[in-house]
């Protein structure tokens, strides 16, 4: 398959997960923050991160099972031809909504995981440059 295909395929399933994650977990933040009258801390920020990661994972698995068909398809198929929408409508004809959201629940768990290290760390780096942008003269 040609490297075009799958970086499309990539492309395609990347975008839409990163336009509802990060809007979520900013989201999450603001209102985290709002209930306690004050700036969330490192880990709440990881804590959000975990719950905007997980539904961002859920609500995109179709793209991501439609993405891994493309990659996975045999030369010269149609489904290796990476269009995605006529891998998420195979899917959806042979194997219906069950289909689209295969491995949604393992996604979802290593997703979170991942938003919550990785969020946490960016907000706790963010907050020590910050910081020490405040101390310098």
């Amino acid at each position: 398959m040609p490297v075009t295909h799958m970086l499309a395929a990539s492309v395609g399933e990347v975008i839409p997960f990163s336009l509802v994650q990060f809007p979520l977990w900013e989201s999450l933040k603001a209102l985290w923050s709002w209930r306690q009258d004050r700036v969330v801390d490192s880990w709440q920020a990881a804590v959000c991160g975990a719950f905007a990661g997980g539904f961002a994972a859920a609500v995109t698995t179709p793209l991501d099972v439609a993405k891994t068909r493309i990659m996975l398809a045999k030369a010269g198929s149609s489904t290796a031809s990476g269009n995605i929408l006529s891998a998420l409508h195979a899917v959806w004809r042979t194997q219906g909504l069950s289909g689209l959201f295969a491995g949604v629940f393992p996604r979802m768990a290593a997703i979170s995981l991942g938003g919550f290290i990785f969020l946490g760390v960016y907000d706790q780096t963010r907050s020590f440059l910050l910081e020490l942008g405040r101390e310098s003269p």
